[in-house]
């Protein structure tokens, strides 16, 4: 006789527990790393955690607490090694991994001498769009998960990993759960389109300014007026600020360059 399936707020015990001991065996590791390697404690302490239970064949202390284990998507087996070692992976450097893919992604785009200017720049701000929605589509699987049950961590839905229950559950009433479930999706879908919108917005002020810049006042690196103006090898003119901050390659022509060969003109005027 198949198991039952686990109910959402088992599943969510279990989450919370493990995330609550994730944390602890993070801060003891932070304390005793250095200081410029502290942030790395997080998702070592989720690999070592998830390793020794999940890559071992047992049930974490959460998923004992709850009387919950995992099953593959037949319900009827536990999930193969590569399943379980996958959704350790992808829940502990899945997000920093996708973060890096967006940068190579931009960073390449930026290059790319064969695109056009505003090609260029609405991919770029395409990226660093998606890039600020990651934990916004972590949420909305979350709380698709506390409407409909399923794993709270998107690496094991990904890895094709679910719950049964294998003890009689609490008996409760889950109607606040799927409440607290649409409320999420609902800030989710918000948050999204407050990136979408900002990202609109940019790439519309971005068409305002022409590729040259010899008459313009402004500043296409921060779109402020220009303060202490700098000429790059390419020839086009950032403040000083812009030129010798965050740009490494010019926000018009994409052309990369160094710091030391930028040029402040001190008596120029746009």
């Amino acid at each position: 006789m198949a198991l039952p399936a686990a109910q959402p707020a088992e599943v969510l015990r279990a989450w919370q527990k493990d995330d609550h001991y994730e944390k602890q065996l993070a801060g003891s590791m932070a304390r005793l790393m250095p200081s410029n390697h502290a942030s790395k404690a997080v998702p070592i302490s989720s690999l070592l955690y998830k390793s020794f239970t999940t890559l071992n064949d047992l049930q974490t202390l959460g998923e004992e607490y709850s009387g919950i284990v995992q099953v593959d998507e037949t319900y009827h087996k536990l999930p193969t090694f590569g399943n379980r070692l996958l959704s350790i992976l992808l829940s502990a450097f899945g997000e920093n991994l996708t973060r890096k893919v967006l940068r190579y992604a931009e960073t390449a785009v930026e290059q790319n001498a064969t695109l056009k200017p505003a090609v260029q720049n609405s991919l770029v701000v395409l990226f660093k769009a998606v890039a600020n929605m990651l934990p916004q589509f972590e949420s909305i699987h979350r709380a698709l998960c506390y409407i409909s049950g399923g794993p709270i961590q998107l690496g094991k839905t990904a890895s094709g990993i679910d719950y049964v229950q294998v003890r009689p559950a609490a008996a409760a009433y889950y109607a606040h759960l799927r409440l607290l479930g649409m409320v999420t999706l609902l800030h989710a879908f918000v948050s999204c389109g407050q990136s979408i919108y900002q990202a609109k917005r940019h790439m519309d002020q971005m068409r305002e300014f022409p590729n040259e810049v010899d008459s313009n006042k402004s500043c296409v690196a921060c779109l402020e007026e220009i303060v202490q103006p700098c000429v790059l090898p390419c020839g086009h003119i950032f403040c000083m600020e812009c030129s010798y901050g965050a740009l490494e390659t010019c926000a018009l022509c994409r052309t990369p360059f160094l710091k030391n060969s930028v040029v402040p003109l001190m008596n120029y005027s746009p």
